[in-house]
Protein backbone atom coordinates (compact mmCIF):
# COMPACT_ATOMS: atom_id res chain seq x y z
CA UNK A 1 0.00 0.00 0.00
CA UNK A 2 1.33 3.08 -0.68
CA UNK A 3 2.64 5.44 1.92
CA UNK A 4 1.13 8.89 2.75
CA UNK A 5 1.85 11.68 0.06
CA UNK A 6 4.61 14.31 1.09
CA UNK A 7 3.13 17.25 2.40
CA UNK A 8 2.94 20.51 0.58
CA UNK A 9 1.27 23.30 2.50
CA UNK A 10 -1.45 25.38 0.97
CA UNK A 11 -0.92 28.71 1.51
CA UNK A 12 -4.57 29.62 1.46
CA UNK A 13 -5.15 27.96 4.22
CA UNK A 14 -2.38 26.87 6.21
CA UNK A 15 -0.21 30.47 7.32
CA UNK A 16 3.52 30.24 8.06
CA UNK A 17 6.89 30.67 6.39
CA UNK A 18 6.87 27.33 4.39
CA UNK A 19 3.41 28.02 3.51
CA UNK A 20 4.37 31.28 2.26
CA UNK A 21 7.61 30.32 0.27
CA UNK A 22 4.99 27.76 -1.49
CA UNK A 23 2.88 31.17 -2.63
CA UNK A 24 5.91 32.78 -3.92
CA UNK A 25 6.69 29.85 -5.94
CA UNK A 26 3.30 29.50 -7.22
CA UNK A 27 3.23 33.01 -8.27
CA UNK A 28 6.40 32.90 -10.43
CA UNK A 29 5.12 29.93 -12.16
CA UNK A 30 1.42 31.63 -12.56
CA UNK A 31 3.38 34.44 -14.10
CA UNK A 32 4.91 32.35 -16.39
CA UNK A 33 2.30 30.01 -17.27
CA UNK A 34 0.31 32.80 -18.57
CA UNK A 35 3.57 34.26 -20.34
CA UNK A 36 4.31 31.24 -22.59
CA UNK A 37 0.72 31.78 -24.12
CA UNK A 38 2.07 34.76 -25.74
CA UNK A 39 4.48 32.61 -27.71
CA UNK A 40 2.31 29.42 -28.08
CA UNK A 41 -0.40 31.55 -29.30
CA UNK A 42 1.76 31.63 -32.94
CA UNK A 43 1.62 27.89 -33.36
CA UNK A 44 -1.88 27.54 -32.03
CA UNK A 45 -3.10 30.19 -34.75
CA UNK A 46 -0.50 30.33 -37.43
CA UNK A 47 1.99 28.06 -39.64
CA UNK A 48 5.18 27.57 -36.66
CA UNK A 49 7.44 29.06 -38.66
CA UNK A 50 6.30 32.29 -37.88
CA UNK A 51 8.28 31.76 -34.72
CA UNK A 52 11.39 32.64 -36.33
CA UNK A 53 10.57 34.23 -39.59
CA UNK A 54 7.79 36.42 -39.10
CA UNK A 55 7.68 37.32 -41.96
CA UNK A 56 6.50 34.50 -44.14
CA UNK A 57 2.86 34.79 -43.61
CA UNK A 58 0.58 37.77 -42.78
CA UNK A 59 1.61 41.54 -42.67
CA UNK A 60 4.67 42.52 -41.31
CA UNK A 61 4.03 46.02 -41.52
CA UNK A 62 2.61 48.62 -38.92
CA UNK A 63 0.81 47.91 -35.93
CA UNK A 64 1.46 44.02 -36.73
CA UNK A 65 5.01 44.76 -37.23
CA UNK A 66 5.49 46.22 -33.47
CA UNK A 67 3.44 43.76 -31.77
CA UNK A 68 5.85 40.78 -33.38
CA UNK A 69 8.75 43.33 -32.13
CA UNK A 70 7.33 43.72 -28.31
CA UNK A 71 6.37 40.20 -27.93
CA UNK A 72 9.64 38.91 -29.12
CA UNK A 73 11.63 41.50 -27.25
CA UNK A 74 9.63 40.73 -23.87
CA UNK A 75 8.26 37.09 -24.52
CA UNK A 76 10.03 35.03 -26.77
CA UNK A 77 11.73 32.04 -24.71
CA UNK A 78 11.75 34.31 -21.57
CA UNK A 79 8.58 32.44 -20.05
CA UNK A 80 9.77 28.81 -20.67
CA UNK A 81 12.99 29.84 -19.68
CA UNK A 82 11.43 31.03 -15.89
CA UNK A 83 8.87 27.43 -16.19
CA UNK A 84 11.67 25.12 -17.00
CA UNK A 85 14.01 26.32 -13.86
CA UNK A 86 10.95 26.16 -11.84
CA UNK A 87 10.22 22.37 -12.73
CA UNK A 88 13.86 21.53 -11.81
CA UNK A 89 13.71 23.01 -8.69
CA UNK A 90 9.72 21.35 -7.87
CA UNK A 91 12.18 18.54 -8.53
CA UNK A 92 14.29 19.46 -5.67
CA UNK A 93 11.43 19.90 -3.70
CA UNK A 94 9.19 17.01 -4.44
CA UNK A 95 11.64 14.43 -3.35
CA UNK A 96 12.69 16.17 -0.33
CA UNK A 97 8.96 15.95 1.13
CA UNK A 98 8.81 12.15 0.19
CA UNK A 99 12.25 11.81 1.95
CA UNK A 100 11.24 14.11 5.08
CA UNK A 101 8.63 11.07 5.22
CA UNK A 102 11.22 8.54 5.81
CA UNK A 103 10.14 7.25 1.90
CA UNK A 104 12.42 6.95 -1.09
CA UNK A 105 11.89 9.62 -3.79
CA UNK A 106 13.20 7.60 -6.82
CA UNK A 107 9.96 4.91 -7.78
CA UNK A 108 7.71 7.91 -6.43
CA UNK A 109 9.47 10.36 -9.16
CA UNK A 110 9.86 8.40 -11.56
CA UNK A 111 6.37 6.95 -11.84
CA UNK A 112 4.99 10.88 -11.39
CA UNK A 113 6.56 11.68 -14.67
CA UNK A 114 5.83 8.32 -16.45
CA UNK A 115 2.13 9.45 -16.03
CA UNK A 116 3.23 12.95 -17.09
CA UNK A 117 4.61 11.30 -20.12
CA UNK A 118 1.32 9.18 -21.20
CA UNK A 119 -0.77 12.96 -20.69
CA UNK A 120 2.16 14.13 -23.03
CA UNK A 121 1.69 11.91 -25.53
CA UNK A 122 -1.98 12.33 -24.93
CA UNK A 123 -2.05 16.19 -25.91
CA UNK A 124 0.11 15.51 -28.52
CA UNK A 125 -2.01 12.82 -30.30
CA UNK A 126 -5.32 14.35 -29.53
CA UNK A 127 -5.00 17.70 -29.38
CA UNK A 128 -1.55 19.60 -30.58
CA UNK A 129 1.55 19.22 -32.09
CA UNK A 130 3.30 21.88 -29.73
CA UNK A 131 3.39 19.60 -26.36
CA UNK A 132 5.86 20.17 -23.88
CA UNK A 133 4.71 17.89 -21.57
CA UNK A 134 6.96 14.74 -23.26
CA UNK A 135 9.86 17.22 -23.10
CA UNK A 136 9.49 18.15 -19.69
CA UNK A 137 8.68 14.03 -18.39
CA UNK A 138 12.05 13.21 -20.25
CA UNK A 139 14.53 16.03 -19.11
CA UNK A 140 13.31 15.73 -15.84
CA UNK A 141 14.30 11.83 -15.57
CA UNK A 142 17.41 12.82 -17.41
CA UNK A 143 18.35 15.47 -14.56
CA UNK A 144 17.20 14.10 -11.52
CA UNK A 145 20.10 12.28 -11.13
CA UNK A 146 22.36 15.22 -10.31
CA UNK A 147 20.10 16.62 -8.02
CA UNK A 148 22.18 16.08 -5.23
CA UNK A 149 25.35 17.91 -6.85
CA UNK A 150 26.46 21.40 -5.75
CA UNK A 151 24.90 24.33 -7.03
CA UNK A 152 27.85 25.24 -8.71
CA UNK A 153 28.30 22.36 -10.45
CA UNK A 154 24.30 22.40 -11.28
CA UNK A 155 24.60 26.02 -13.30
CA UNK A 156 27.72 25.27 -15.33
CA UNK A 157 26.18 21.73 -16.22
CA UNK A 158 22.96 23.83 -17.21
CA UNK A 159 24.73 26.34 -18.91
CA UNK A 160 26.94 23.41 -20.82
CA UNK A 161 23.76 21.87 -21.91
CA UNK A 162 21.71 24.71 -22.80
CA UNK A 163 25.47 25.35 -25.22
CA UNK A 164 24.71 22.14 -27.02
CA UNK A 165 21.74 23.62 -28.94
CA UNK A 166 23.16 26.69 -29.74
CA UNK A 167 26.75 25.04 -31.47
CA UNK A 168 24.17 22.47 -33.49
CA UNK A 169 22.48 25.34 -35.15
CA UNK A 170 26.17 27.32 -35.83
CA UNK A 171 27.23 24.31 -37.04
CA UNK A 172 24.51 24.02 -39.47
CA UNK A 173 25.27 27.48 -40.79
CA UNK A 174 28.87 26.65 -40.59
CA UNK A 175 28.60 23.72 -43.09
CA UNK A 176 26.45 25.40 -45.31
CA UNK A 177 29.26 26.39 -47.42
CA UNK A 178 30.34 22.64 -48.11
CA UNK A 179 26.59 21.34 -48.59
CA UNK A 180 25.27 20.00 -51.51
CA UNK A 181 22.48 22.94 -52.74
CA UNK A 182 20.16 20.34 -51.93
CA UNK A 183 20.58 19.97 -48.81
CA UNK A 184 21.18 24.17 -48.05
CA UNK A 185 17.83 24.49 -49.76
CA UNK A 186 16.38 22.03 -46.94
CA UNK A 187 17.81 24.09 -44.51
CA UNK A 188 16.08 27.48 -46.20
CA UNK A 189 13.29 25.84 -46.13
CA UNK A 190 13.29 25.03 -42.69
CA UNK A 191 13.55 28.61 -41.61
CA UNK A 192 11.64 30.22 -44.82
CA UNK A 193 9.35 27.19 -46.40
CA UNK A 194 7.56 27.70 -50.45
CA UNK A 195 4.28 29.51 -49.97
CA UNK A 196 3.33 26.07 -51.19
CA UNK A 197 4.30 24.99 -48.29
CA UNK A 198 2.33 27.16 -45.65
CA UNK A 199 -0.70 26.75 -48.17
CA UNK A 200 -0.60 23.02 -47.39
CA UNK A 201 0.19 23.65 -43.43
CA UNK A 202 -3.21 26.08 -43.36
CA UNK A 203 -5.22 23.58 -45.04
CA UNK A 204 -4.46 20.37 -43.28
CA UNK A 205 -5.10 22.82 -39.85
CA UNK A 206 -8.99 22.85 -41.38
CA UNK A 207 -9.44 19.23 -42.24
CA UNK A 208 -11.14 17.26 -39.34
CA UNK A 209 -10.53 16.12 -36.64
CA UNK A 210 -9.43 12.87 -37.21
CA UNK A 211 -7.37 13.68 -40.33
CA UNK A 212 -5.11 16.33 -37.52
CA UNK A 213 -4.90 13.24 -35.74
CA UNK A 214 -3.16 10.55 -38.16
CA UNK A 215 -1.75 12.97 -39.27
CA UNK A 216 0.33 13.60 -35.95
CA UNK A 217 0.77 10.57 -35.33
CA UNK A 218 2.75 10.08 -38.42
CA UNK A 219 4.84 12.47 -37.93
CA UNK A 220 5.30 11.60 -34.41
CA UNK A 221 8.39 9.73 -34.68
CA UNK A 222 10.45 12.01 -36.81
CA UNK A 223 9.16 14.81 -34.49
CA UNK A 224 10.29 13.40 -31.33
CA UNK A 225 13.99 13.19 -32.61
CA UNK A 226 13.98 16.44 -34.14
CA UNK A 227 12.77 17.65 -30.64
CA UNK A 228 15.25 15.42 -28.21
CA UNK A 229 18.47 15.90 -30.67
CA UNK A 230 18.27 19.16 -31.67
CA UNK A 231 15.48 21.19 -30.16
CA UNK A 232 13.87 21.16 -27.26
CA UNK A 233 15.94 18.73 -24.84
CA UNK A 234 19.04 20.81 -24.06
CA UNK A 235 17.84 24.04 -23.55
CA UNK A 236 14.91 22.42 -20.92
CA UNK A 237 17.06 19.83 -19.36
CA UNK A 238 19.89 22.63 -19.22
CA UNK A 239 17.18 25.17 -17.38
CA UNK A 240 15.92 22.81 -14.98
CA UNK A 241 19.69 21.93 -13.83
CA UNK A 242 19.60 25.54 -13.19
CA UNK A 243 16.73 26.16 -11.26
CA UNK A 244 17.93 22.94 -9.08
CA UNK A 245 21.00 25.42 -8.42
CA UNK A 246 18.20 28.22 -7.57
CA UNK A 247 16.41 26.67 -5.52
CA UNK A 248 19.75 25.65 -3.66
CA UNK A 249 20.59 29.07 -3.66
CA UNK A 250 17.16 30.05 -2.17
CA UNK A 251 16.72 32.24 -5.56
CA UNK A 252 12.84 30.97 -5.64
CA UNK A 253 11.42 31.47 -2.60
CA UNK A 254 12.17 35.34 -2.03
CA UNK A 255 14.28 34.56 1.18
CA UNK A 256 17.14 36.46 -0.29
CA UNK A 257 17.64 40.52 0.16
CA UNK A 258 16.27 42.88 -1.47
CA UNK A 259 19.89 43.76 -2.96
CA UNK A 260 19.59 40.72 -4.42
CA UNK A 261 16.66 40.96 -6.46
CA UNK A 262 17.04 43.94 -7.27
CA UNK A 263 20.55 43.13 -8.87
CA UNK A 264 19.08 40.77 -10.71
CA UNK A 265 15.89 42.82 -12.15
CA UNK A 266 18.34 45.55 -13.16
CA UNK A 267 21.27 43.44 -14.51
CA UNK A 268 18.90 40.83 -16.33
CA UNK A 269 16.60 43.59 -18.31
CA UNK A 270 19.08 46.45 -18.62
CA UNK A 271 21.69 44.02 -19.99
CA UNK A 272 19.06 41.52 -21.57
CA UNK A 273 16.70 43.45 -22.90
CA UNK A 274 19.02 45.47 -25.26
CA UNK A 275 20.68 42.83 -26.50
CA UNK A 276 17.22 40.86 -27.79
CA UNK A 277 16.54 44.12 -29.17
CA UNK A 278 19.97 44.41 -30.91
CA UNK A 279 19.40 40.18 -32.21
CA UNK A 280 15.88 41.88 -33.80
CA UNK A 281 17.64 44.94 -35.82
CA UNK A 282 20.04 42.59 -37.12
CA UNK A 283 17.80 39.92 -38.64
CA UNK A 284 15.80 42.94 -40.15
CA UNK A 285 18.81 44.59 -41.13
CA UNK A 286 19.50 41.22 -42.96
CA UNK A 287 16.14 40.97 -44.62
CA UNK A 288 15.78 37.47 -42.46
CA UNK A 289 18.27 35.91 -44.39
CA UNK A 290 18.59 32.54 -43.16
CA UNK A 291 22.43 31.99 -43.29
CA UNK A 292 22.81 35.10 -40.66
CA UNK A 293 19.48 35.65 -39.05
CA UNK A 294 18.75 31.73 -37.50
CA UNK A 295 21.64 29.61 -38.84
CA UNK A 296 24.37 32.53 -38.05
CA UNK A 297 24.73 34.88 -35.06
CA UNK A 298 20.85 36.52 -35.60
CA UNK A 299 19.42 33.85 -33.86
CA UNK A 300 21.74 33.67 -30.97
CA UNK A 301 21.35 37.04 -29.28
CA UNK A 302 17.55 36.03 -28.02
CA UNK A 303 18.64 32.70 -27.39
CA UNK A 304 21.12 33.39 -24.78
CA UNK A 305 19.45 36.86 -23.82
CA UNK A 306 16.55 36.10 -22.82
CA UNK A 307 17.91 33.95 -19.95
CA UNK A 308 18.98 37.27 -18.13
CA UNK A 309 15.66 38.59 -19.56
CA UNK A 310 14.05 35.58 -17.44
CA UNK A 311 16.35 36.35 -14.51
CA UNK A 312 15.28 40.35 -14.72
CA UNK A 313 11.37 39.18 -14.66
CA UNK A 314 12.25 36.88 -11.82
CA UNK A 315 13.91 39.52 -9.42
CA UNK A 316 10.82 41.52 -10.12
CA UNK A 317 8.41 39.22 -8.69
CA UNK A 318 10.51 38.06 -5.95
CA UNK A 319 10.68 41.56 -5.41
CA UNK A 320 6.94 42.08 -5.16
CA UNK A 321 6.57 39.39 -3.17
CA UNK A 322 9.14 40.82 -0.26
CA UNK A 323 7.44 44.30 -0.86
CA UNK A 324 3.72 42.79 -0.65
CA UNK A 325 2.81 44.64 -3.93
CA UNK A 326 0.08 44.30 -5.82
CA UNK A 327 -1.66 41.17 -3.01
CA UNK A 328 -4.61 40.52 -5.25
CA UNK A 329 -2.99 40.14 -8.49
CA UNK A 330 0.31 37.72 -6.38
CA UNK A 331 -2.77 35.48 -4.89
CA UNK A 332 -4.74 35.27 -8.18
CA UNK A 333 -1.41 34.46 -10.02
CA UNK A 334 -0.40 31.76 -6.90
CA UNK A 335 -4.11 29.75 -8.30
CA UNK A 336 -3.32 29.94 -11.80
CA UNK A 337 0.32 28.40 -10.72
CA UNK A 338 -1.11 26.23 -8.32
CA UNK A 339 -3.00 24.86 -11.38
CA UNK A 340 -0.56 24.82 -13.89
CA UNK A 341 -1.14 21.80 -15.10
CA UNK A 342 -5.25 21.91 -15.51
CA UNK A 343 -4.33 25.91 -17.18
CA UNK A 344 -1.64 24.42 -19.85
CA UNK A 345 -4.06 21.90 -20.99
CA UNK A 346 -6.86 25.02 -21.34
CA UNK A 347 -4.94 27.18 -23.31
CA UNK A 348 -4.77 24.23 -25.71
CA UNK A 349 -8.40 23.53 -26.01
CA UNK A 350 -9.37 26.95 -25.61
CA UNK A 351 -7.49 27.36 -28.88
CA UNK A 352 -7.62 24.01 -30.88
CA UNK A 353 -11.12 25.18 -30.47
CA UNK A 354 -11.39 28.65 -31.72
CA UNK A 355 -8.67 28.01 -34.45
CA UNK A 356 -8.51 24.64 -36.21
CA UNK A 357 -11.18 23.19 -38.64
CA UNK A 358 -13.00 20.93 -36.70
CA UNK A 359 -13.56 24.29 -34.25
CA UNK A 360 -13.63 27.73 -35.01
CA UNK A 361 -11.59 27.49 -38.18
CA UNK A 362 -9.80 30.88 -37.53
CA UNK A 363 -6.22 28.99 -37.82
CA UNK A 364 -3.97 31.47 -40.53
CA UNK A 365 -6.89 34.05 -40.93
CA UNK A 366 -6.27 36.54 -37.81
CA UNK A 367 -3.48 39.64 -37.06
CA UNK A 368 -1.63 39.75 -34.72
CA UNK A 369 -3.49 42.26 -32.83
CA UNK A 370 -6.82 39.92 -32.41
CA UNK A 371 -4.35 37.29 -31.36
CA UNK A 372 -3.12 39.53 -28.51
CA UNK A 373 -6.66 40.40 -28.09
CA UNK A 374 -7.73 36.85 -27.29
CA UNK A 375 -4.35 36.49 -25.20
CA UNK A 376 -5.58 39.22 -22.72
CA UNK A 377 -9.56 37.38 -22.46
CA UNK A 378 -7.91 33.59 -22.25
CA UNK A 379 -5.39 35.43 -18.90
CA UNK A 380 -8.97 37.35 -17.48
CA UNK A 381 -10.55 33.99 -17.52
CA UNK A 382 -7.70 31.92 -15.66
CA UNK A 383 -6.74 34.55 -13.44
CA UNK A 384 -10.87 34.77 -12.43
CA UNK A 385 -11.51 30.78 -12.97
CA UNK A 386 -8.08 29.36 -11.25
CA UNK A 387 -8.61 31.34 -7.37
CA UNK A 388 -12.66 30.46 -7.84
CA UNK A 389 -11.66 26.91 -8.36
CA UNK A 390 -8.96 26.46 -5.41
CA UNK A 391 -11.96 28.42 -3.26
CA UNK A 392 -13.56 25.24 -3.73
CA UNK A 393 -11.44 22.35 -4.37
CA UNK A 394 -7.61 21.53 -3.22
CA UNK A 395 -6.11 20.97 -6.69
CA UNK A 396 -7.04 21.60 -10.26
CA UNK A 397 -8.64 18.74 -11.95
CA UNK A 398 -5.56 17.85 -13.95
CA UNK A 399 -3.34 17.66 -10.57
CA UNK A 400 -5.73 15.83 -8.76
CA UNK A 401 -5.61 13.23 -11.49
CA UNK A 402 -2.08 13.07 -11.72
CA UNK A 403 -1.36 13.21 -8.06
CA UNK A 404 -3.51 10.20 -7.59
CA UNK A 405 -2.23 7.90 -10.63
CA UNK A 406 1.24 8.72 -8.91
CA UNK A 407 0.40 7.52 -5.11
CA UNK A 408 -2.12 4.97 -6.97
CA UNK A 409 -5.06 6.08 -4.62
CA UNK A 410 -7.61 8.45 -4.75
CA UNK A 411 -6.10 11.54 -3.23
CA UNK A 412 -9.06 14.32 -1.36
CA UNK A 413 -10.62 16.22 -3.80
CA UNK A 414 -12.84 18.98 -1.73
CA UNK A 415 -11.68 21.58 0.76
CA UNK A 416 -13.54 19.87 3.27
CA UNK A 417 -11.92 16.61 2.88
CA UNK A 418 -8.89 16.34 5.01
CA UNK A 419 -5.84 15.14 3.93
CA UNK A 420 -1.94 16.44 2.92
CA UNK A 421 -1.74 19.36 0.12
CA UNK A 422 0.93 19.30 -2.62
Amino acid sequence: MPQPAPEIPDAQSRPGPRARRIQVIDSLRGFALLGILIMNMISFANPDWILFNPTVHGSFEGVEKWIWVVSHILADQKFMTIFSPLYGAGILLFTANLEKRGMRPTGVFLRRSLWLLVFGLLHYGLLWDGDILILYALSGMAVYWLRNRSAVFLAIAGLAMIAVHAVLILGAGLAMPFMPESEVAALYAEYAPPADVIKDDIALRQEPYPVQVRHRLAAAPEEAVILILVWGFWRAAGLMLIGMAAWKLRLFTAERSDRTYIGMATVGLLVGLPIVSFGVWDRIRVGWDAAHAFYGGGYQYNYWASILVSAGYIGAVMLMERRDWLPGLRRRLAAVGRMAFTNYIMHTVICVAVFQGFGGGLYGTTSRLEQTVFILGVWVLQLILSLWWLDRFRYGPLEWLWRSLTYSRMEPFHRSTGGAQG
